[in-house]
C-alpha cells in the first residue's frame, strides 16, 4: 500500500467511525385485494427503544384498485352518455390520509347506440401518499406493541345523461398497504473512541506510511 493510499484509509475510518451509527429499519403491512367497499386492518411495529434515539419517522400508505365495467343503453333511441368512477381510500389511525385513485372517465359525453353496450374494459391502479411525522408525535410510535390503521374504500360513480336507460355494470376490487420507517441513532454496543483516539490512531498510521515510504 502506498503511503497515499494508507493517509486514504485512515479518512475513510474515521468517517466510517462517524457514520456507524446511523440506521433505518422498515415494517409493512401486507396489501390484499377484496371486492368492494372493503374495511381492512393494517398492523405495523413500533420503534424498539432500546436499539437507539429516532431521528425520523416516515408512514406510507398504499392503495390500489382494480375494476371493469360497461355500459348498456336499453333505450330504442341513441343516447348520449357521461360516467366517471374514483376509488377512494381512507385510511385512519395515529394518523389519517387518503389515496385517490381515478377508475373510469369517459372524458365527456359518448353516443351509445340502441341496444348497445361499450366496454369500458379494465383497469389496475396502485398509488400513495407518503407522510412525514412530527418530532412532537415520536413517542406514539415508540414501544412493544404495535400500530393499528385502518383501510376503508368508498367508490364514487357520476353519471350523466341516458334518459334512465342506460345500465353501468361494475366490478371492483380494492387493496391497501401500509410501511413505516424509522430512521434512528443506534446505540453503539461499545463507547465511541472519543477524537483525541482517532487523531492517535491517525498519527500511528502516518508513522508506518512514512515508515514504508523510508524503506522504499
Amino acid at each position: 500500500m502506498s503511503p497515499k493510499s494508507l493517509i486514504l484509509a485512515v479518512a475513510l475510518a474515521g468517517l466510517g467511525v462517524a457514520q456507524a451509527n446511523a440506521a433505518v429499519i422498515s415494517y409493512s403491512a401486507p396489501m390484499t385485494l377484496e371486492t368492494t367497499e372493503i374495511s381492512q386492518s393494517l398492523v405495523l411495529n413500533k420503534f424498539d427503544g432500546s436499539l437507539g434515539t429516532l431521528d425520523s419517522i416516515t408512514v406510507e400508505f398504499f392503495g390500489r384498485g382494480t375494476s371493469s365495467a360497461t355500459i348498456e343503453n336499453t333505450a330504442a333511441n341513441p343516447q348520449s352518455f357521461r360516467f366517471s368512477s374514483t376509488l377512494d381510500l381512507l385510511f385512519s389511525g395515529p394518523l389519517s390520509d387518503l389515496v385517490s385513485i381515478p377508475l373510469f372517465n369517459t372524458n365527456g359525453f359518448v353516443s351509445i347506440a340502441s341496444n348497445e353496450t361499450l366496454d369500458l374494459g379494465s383497469v389496475d391502479i396502485s398509488d400513495s401518499v407518503q407522510v412525514s411525522i412530527g418530532s412532537t408525535e415520536f413517542a406514539n410510535y415508540v414501544g412493544t406493541d404495535s400500530l393499528q390503521f385502518a383501510c376503508e374504500s368508498f367508490v364514487t360513480n357520476t353519471q350523466s345523461g341516458g334518459g334512465g336507460n342506460v345500465v353501468v355494470r361494475q366490478s371492483t376490487q380494492a387493496g391497501c398497504g401500509a410501511t413505516v420507517t424509522y430512521t434512528y441513532t443506534a446505540t453503539p454496543p461499545n463507547p465511541v473512541p472519543e477524537p483525541g483516539s482517532l487523531a492517535l490512531l491517525g498519527l500511528g498510521l502516518i508513522g508506518l506510511a512514512s515508515r514504508w515510504y523510508k524503506r522504499a
